[in-house]
């Protein structure tokens, strides 16, 4: 029987999963209409609720993709500097929007939800490749969609909301989280649960058909590319596992697993030219080597991890425990391969640990459902069976209500707490936005307060000097420049194209950069502090039609007004 035909699923079993899959994804846009609805003339909802520090760069990354580029810049970094060939996915989606006329945030949105509506899929067909009955199979989907951990338990005793569990800050690691957060999560984890099913079916005892078109060979290729584009993490997971499987299965059977490499080759081939360019761009590619560098994502700890996965963890370590002892090729041993190697990559001496987690959840709940079939239920009463799985869904829920509610204090509740994290903006820059979109020029810099420059590349075709702790290279560098005019620590700095090695064509100077000032003097009001603005007009000859008043924000314009 073929990989991609195996699957015998009922229109009714379809119909089941579309309602479910429909439901999941109606919830994570409950909180978005909210956060819209909530906007007034004070403030406006920026477009992201989970993350919006990285949601912002994919906006930035939409719109230069809707200006016709597919070839990426850093404009979070002021010089301009040699494109890549990265990100493409979500140039990709500018593209789109260019050609469809929507904007970054409606195009964000709808391949999010196009995207999740796959994932979704995915589980149920993934489900569908392993089991028989329904039972197991609608179990696999709904732990797999909705699971968390006990991550809402560490909010009493965890201080640093920077140190979360991962199901309270890590949205790859959870589908329902990751399908609250963007599109290309779970646009990846969906790759990853195909790649499962397949590799599932032809490392079964007994499978030696070599890869075709007709048996999934082909699909295996075109899913690997996308995920060596979009995720390579995701890749060199499930690209890992294969590899101990193989390396294993030659020390076990004394002789080279051929059937094996074959297939294995299907992921690691059409990935390799890719991550020799990746490397050729961070090698050679001064800037986006050093954006590399900075783009530090720690795992949290091991302690957190295991509360962040809590109930999913406890019900599958029965099915964990069977497979070590067993080891059967028949599924067991390439899913516990996944997990260990999973497991392992997070804590590795790597910069990207976090990305990691995603996919790890397919396997883990593969056991769980594993351990539920052939464990818990031969322990549990059938009368306190559905009970007990309830009470387990339960202990889940309060994760995914906090994961997807949180953001929401900030839209609704206290937008001056949303305006800190980037979630909303005060109206007065967003029509300074609005200008600078209309006026300015293209890779013209703007000098303003790192939550205002977030958005300033994601709304305009403009560079700021820093707003990302990645994509402004370098990071430390910049926010200092930043810091010092604001504060008044260093006016002359920053003005000067000769010793910063670039131009500022605006200079912002709204309640967020007042605010700059007021913490320095506070902290160390010893210091000799200067008027920066002052400063600016004596140095630069600002005519009054260079100045823009917008509310409680002014914006300046070095240069002639066209």
């Amino acid at each position: 029987m073929q990989p991609l035909q195996r699957a015998d699923v009922s229109t009714d079993e379809w119909r089941w999963v579309a309602f479910w899959a429909g439901v999941l994804v109606t919830l994570t846009l409950v909180p978005y209409a909210w956060a819209m609805a909530a906007s007034n003339s004070d403030w406006a909802f920026m477009g992201a609720l989970a993350n919006p520090q990285d949601s912002a760069t994919y906006f930035s990354k939409i719109q230069q993709g809707m200006e016709g580029n597919w070839l990426y810049q850093l404009r979070y970094t002021p010089e301009e500097h040699e494109a890549a060939g990265l990100f493409t996915f979500y140039l990709l989606l500018g593209h789109v929007a260019r050609f469809l006329g929507f904007s970054a945030v409606v195009i964000f949105h709808l391949a999010r939800i196009a995207t999740s509506l796959l994932m979704f899929t995915s589980f149920y067909w993934l489900g569908a490749h392993i089991w028989r009955r329904l039972r197991p199979r609608r179990l696999f989907f709904m732990l797999t969609s909705v699971a968390s951990g006990l991550g809402w338990l560490a909010i009493l005793f965890v201080s640093d909301p920077d140190n979360l569990p991962p199901d309270l800050s890590i949205p790859e690691a959870f589908p329902l989280y990751a399908a609250y957060a963007n599109p290309h999560f779970p646009l990846s984890i969906a790759c990853l649960a195909f790649l499962a099913g397949i590799f599932l079916e032809v490392l079964r005892p007994g499978y030696d058909e070599a890869p075709r078109a007709e048996n999934g060979g082909l699909f295996v290729l075109v899913i690997s590319i996308i995920l060596a584009i979009i995720q390579p993490p995701a890749l060199a997971s499930i690209a890992g596992a294969l590899i101990l499987m193989i390396l294993i299965t030659a020390l076990r059977e004394r002789e080279i697993p051929w059937h094996e490499i074959r297939w294995g080759s299907m992921i690691w081939l059409p990935a390799l030219p890719i991550g020799v360019y990746y490397w050729l761009v961070f090698s050679t590619n001064d800037v986006m080597g050093e954006f590399n560098q900075q783009n530090v994502t720690e795992s949290p700890s091991i302690l957190l991890t295991i509360l962040g996965f809590g109930v999913l963890l406890v019900i599958a370590i029965p099915g964990i425990l069977r497979a070590v002892r067993r080891f059967e090729r028949d599924g067991d041993q390439f899913m516990l391969l996944w997990l260990v190697f999973n497991s392992v990559a997070l804590y590795a001496p790597y910069e990207l640990q976090r990305r990691f987690f995603i996919g790890l959840i397919i396997p883990l709940t593969f056991f769980a459902v594993r351990a539920v079939e052939d464990y818990w239920y031969e322990r549990i009463a059938p009368r306190w069976r559905p009970l007990t799985l309830v009470l387990a869904f339960v202990l889940m829920l309060p994760s995914n209500i906090l994961a997807l509610g949180i953001p929401l204090v900030g839209t609704v509740a206290d937008q001056e707490l949303g305006a800190d994290v980037g979630i909303v903006v005060e109206q007065d820059y967003v029509d300074v936005y609005e200008w600078l979109d209309e006026v300015g020029t293209k890779d013209e810099v703007v000098l303003a307060a790192t939550k205002i420059s977030l958005w300033i590349p994601a709304r305009t075709n403009l560079r700021v000097v820093y707003g990302h702790p990645f994509e402004s290279v370098p990071a430390d560098r910049l926010e200092t420049l930043m810091q010092d005019f604001f504060s008044g620590r260093d006016c002359a700095t920053v003005l000067s194209p000769q010793e910063v090695g670039f131009s500022i064509t605006y200079v912002v100077w709204g309640p967020k950069e007042r605010e700059i000032a007021l913490e320095a003097r506070e902290d160390t009001p010893d210091r000799e502090y200067q008027d920066c603005i002052a400063y600016m007009f004596e140095e630069e000859e600002i005519s009054p039609e260079q100045i823009k008043t917008f509310g409680d924000v002014t914006l300046y314009t070095l240069r002639e007004l066209r």
